[in-house]
């Protein structure tokens, strides 16, 4: 018979100090950057005090109404002169939280009922308050495909930094990125909220759970196997979205990860994969331990494939250099040679600007932005997957966050075939959904070759040009990094400005030109720069060609793309020379020397 264990014998006895414990309650736990949000709720409530002598603290229902009031006047709208409603609202939850944390006020469930009532009845006419709300666009895959073709087969923005054309190839790479995970913003770049903890006095600048560079994806994130997938040897990458919204509180089981291969079950251009932009950026930056180049890695996988191998399992796992990994994939201009980064990720407000470019100079009217990325995928998962399925790929807690965040406002129901009982119809509301109906294709998408010429030969530009080497001639010589930081914020300054002017000459192009239907757009991007420059450019060349294509990424072809993007995110020097053109003894093959 078995013996009961004498658990006193097993666990001795322990004392422990019962004055060092107190009936307080312990608030949940928020991040810096939330505590700071209530410092300045706060500070605006003892404002209001300090001018309205028979406002009370602790509030009564008469002092929160006006509070409200003396917010919504004294705010200023990003989408209108005045906040919007929901501005407000959220304005109101922070200043509960805030005095529950902070002065130990409890704001009553009926208070707070009245409060949000008097917002929607009374307040909003009597600021007035904006009614105006986010735009619940979503970035279809045509509208995905309008944008890599304007970015690789007819665009010539010159873009900054020491090897300028990796910014492409980052940004085809981070837009595939957005739309195959459903990724937020700070995920991926470096979150400027998240960057305020390291301008808060007091705060722990070695915090690297919340310290804004170490927050982005890094090459820890990732990891490249060779796998047998239905018995066909291929490339899966997995991506682990580390820092998604209260990522702090989940372990790590929780995470979202998501994976891509090199070999879809339909053919699709070749700018629609993911691996076809990451290998190249990896391999320039030497990520790899055992492999130099994709073609060493797409060497091996073709050595698989001519072997016998079982049916699913891992046949190599394709391990990242030490040195490397926390190394942020996406990186600012002036550090896209590996060698010169500081381990500072690209910024998302920088790459969210970027992207609106984009679409402007795609041909969109309206903003695109990530979060119509992250839209479009949520709504294909929300249709195909289960709940909890979505819930996991869009690293969301709450049922009921999608249906409120995220759900397009057009039904997907086919109202009439629904009510006949007959076939339905889908195609017209996925062209809804998407960005369709801001596009047109129509209007120019850049300056004609001749009217390009004749904007950089203006007196304006070419004096911001000589602005802007005179400083970058500047930085070797400064000692300190706050003389260098003056320089590139000089520089930034510098680079806007070409840009609006840029901007404004084609608006005044776009305003002049015929919107009849019927002209030959091919016609128009013919007329651009990059149509004649790129025969200098053998590399975007041959990407204009071969990327929109619908070829493997094993095929001949993909794997000569897939080295001219490695080229590309090497290459010091914006302009490549073809076999014959390259200049002898600092004299070009016209005979003039090349400084002139």
């Amino acid at each position: 018979m078995k013996q009961k264990t004498n658990l006193k014998s097993k666990f001795p006895s322990i004392i422990v100090n019962f004055s060092e414990h107190d009936d307080s309650l312990i608030a949940r736990a928020v991040l810096p950057r939330t505590e700071s949000t209530y410092d300045d709720v706060l500070e605006d409530f003892d404002e209001f005090l300090e001018n309205h002598p028979q406002a009370v603290n602790p509030p009564n229902t008469q002092t929160c109404k006006a509070f409200l009031e003396y917010y919504g006047r004294k705010a200023k709208g990003r989408v209108a002169e005045t906040p919007t409603i929901e501005s407000v609202q959220t304005f109101l939850r922070r200043f509960t939280a805030a005095m529950k944390r902070r002065r130990k006020f409890t704001i009553s469930k009926e208070l707070s009922t009245t409060l949000h009532e008097y917002i929607l009845q009374v307040l909003r006419d009597k600021v007035p308050l904006s009614d105006s709300e986010m735009d619940k666009h979503a970035l279809s895959p045509n509208d995905l495909t309008i944008l890599m073709v304007q970015l690789w087969c007819r665009d010539f923005k010159e873009y900054r930094g020491e090897i300028p054309d990796r910014t492409r190839v980052q940004m085809s790479a981070a837009m595939l990125l957005y739309c195959f995970t459903s990724a937020r913003t700070g995920e991926v770049h470096e979150s400027t909220a998240r960057r305020r903890i390291a301008k808060i006095p007091g705060a722990d600048p070695a915090d690297a759970t919340i310290e804004a560079r170490a927050m982005a994806a890094c090459y820890k994130h990732f990891e490249l196997t060779i796998e047998a997938v239905d018995g066909i040897p291929m490339l899966v990458l997995t991506y682990t979205r580390a820092f998604i919204k209260g990522h702090w509180r989940r372990q790590q089981c929780q995470l979202p990860v998501h994976a891509f291969y090199d070999t879809y079950k339909e053919k699709v251009p070749l700018f629609l994969n993911f691996l076809t932009f990451f290998l190249p950026m990896a391999t320039a930056d030497n990520a790899f331990r055992d492999y130099s180049s994709v073609s060493e890695i797409l060497d091996a996988v073709k050595a698989y494939e001519q072997a016998s191998q079982p049916r699913n399992q891992v046949l190599e796992v394709i391990e990242f250099s030490e040195n490397v990994k926390n190394t942020p994939v996406f990186r600012p201009y002036n550090e896209l040679d590996v060698d010169m980064s500081t381990g500072k990720a690209r910024g998302a407000d920088a790459f969210g600007k970027e992207f609106v470019e984009l679409g402007y100079r795609s041909g969109y009217s309206h903003n695109i932005t990530i979060r119509a990325c992250r839209r479009w995928a949520l709504m294909e998962a929300d249709k195909t997957h289960s709940e909890s399925a979505r819930m996991k790929f869009a690293g969301q807690t709450h049922r009921d966050t999608y249906g409120k965040s995220y759900a397009h406002p057009l039904s997907e129901v086919d109202g009439p075939a629904n009510y006949l009982g007959i076939a339905s119809r889908e195609g017209h509301i996925q062209n809804r959904r998407g960005m369709g109906r801001h596009y047109n294709s129509r209007l120019r998408q850049s300056l004609p070759a001749k009217a390009e010429f004749e904007f950089q030969d203006r007196d304006d530009v070419r004096n911001l040009d000589a602005e802007m080497c005179n400083l970058s001639a500047q930085l070797p010589s400064l000692e300190t990094q706050e003389q260098k930081n003056q320089v590139y914020s000089t520089q930034h300054r510098i680079y806007n400005e070409k840009q609006r002017l840029y901007r404004e000459e084609l608006k005044k192009l776009r305003s002049s030109q015929s919107r009849k239907p019927g002209v030959d757009q091919e016609s128009l991007y013919e007329q651009g720069l990059f149509f004649y420059r790129r025969r200098a450019m053998p590399e975007r060349d041959l990407l204009a060609d071969y990327l929109p294509q619908e070829i493997e990424l094993q095929s001949r072809d993909a794997r000569r793309s897939l080295e001219a993007l490695e080229a590309l995110c090497k290459q010091k020097c914006s302009v490549a020379y073809r076999a014959g053109l390259q200049p002898h003894n600092g004299v070009c093959i016209c005979g003039k020397a090349m400084d002139q």
